[in-house]
């Protein structure tokens, strides 16, 4: 089963992401930190991850995606920190 997902919503908050969220360091690459999502760029520049505690979610070139979950609550509450994040201001 493919699960559909507005990447342009999903390339949104990894923008919002990186740009507000709190940088880690994690090995070579950078970590960012908001609302209970993750997100980091690949080694080849092309590739980009949003994650949580429990899903994965790649976006490759030219918009393909891949999610790794392990059920479709997990999968629901990823997609609800959407919102969170999207509606994050700094004040």
């Amino acid at each position: 089963m493919k699960n559909e997902i507005d990447i342009h919503r999903a390339l949104r908050v990894f923008n919002k992401v990186t740009q507000y969220g709190e940088k880690t360091s994690d090995t070579a690459e950078s970590v960012y930190h908001l609302c209970g999502i993750n997100a980091l760029t690949g080694f080849d520049g092309y590739t980009i991850t949003l994650s949580d505690a429990q899903v994965k979610l790649d976006i490759f070139f030219h918009n393909k995606y891949q999610f790794d979950y392990p059920n479709n609550e997990a999968l629901d509450n990823f997609l609800k920190r959407f919102s969170d994040v999207e509606k994050f201001t700094r004040d």
